[in-house]
């Protein structure tokens, strides 16, 4: 015998025992009766730490120092802005004719409207 038909012979012979043994293991799983399985899981308790870590409290001193260095630096006017009416007049805030002030796409198209067209509108619509 040739070694080629023995390998072939041999891998024949192992297939066939595999398709046996899987056939009896399936036919093995359908017969036997099935029970319901119930799991049943216990809760263990966690300890969980509820408490919050207080920032250290500073005496009432401390918290008006604190205040008056805030409110001071208000005063004096820094990191504020301060508008008066002189910056309307000085021409800073206005805007230039033909700028537009609008949205993209937010204008409306170009037209008239007569004013008759508006008043039938105020009145009720003709």
């Amino acid at each position: 015998m040739k070694p080629s038909e023995l390998k072939s012979f041999i891998k024949e012979a192992v297939r066939e025992a595999i398709q046996e043994e899987l056939k009896d293991i399936l036919l093995e799983a359908v017969r036997a009766p099935k029970l319901p399985t119930q799991e049943t899981y216990q809760m263990s308790p966690v300890a969980v730490d509820t408490t919050i870590p207080q920032p250290p409290q500073k005496s009432p001193t401390e918290k008006r120092a604190m205040m008056e260095s805030i409110m001071g630096d208000m005063r004096r006017g820094q990191d504020t802005l301060n508008f008066t009416t002189q910056n309307i007049a000085a021409n800073t805030l206005q805007v230039a004719p033909g700028m537009n002030t609008s949205g993209e796409g937010s204008s409306l198209p170009a037209g008239n409207v007569g004013l008759d067209m508006i008043m039938g509108l105020m009145k009720g619509g003709k």
